[in-house]
């Protein structure tokens, strides 16, 4: 009993994990982008998609915040993860 305890809090942690590994991914090409667009139009002629590049960041913690209600939200089991 007590190692299926360990087992499903071990595959939380992973699956938060693998979302924190992917949202750092996505920030580092997400900042390559950022870095293009700046450089390759210093007068900022493209304001029309300008908005785009603040708003990632807040699509990005949302998301995040998505991840984690799902991953610990209220289920009827709550001593599943109990040690």
């Amino acid at each position: 009993m007590q190692m299926r305890r360990s087992m499903a809090k071990l595959e939380l942690y992973r699956k938060f994990t693998n979302s924190l590994a992917v949202s750092v991914v996505l920030s580092i090409a997400w900042i390559g982008y950022e870095l293009y667009f700046n450089a390759s139009d210093p007068s900022s002629e493209p304001w029309e998609i300008a908005w785009i590049i603040p708003a990632f960041w807040n699509l990005l913690s949302f998301a995040l915040l998505i991840v984690i209600c799902i991953l610990w939200a209220p289920t009827r089991n709550p001593t599943r993860y109990t040690q």
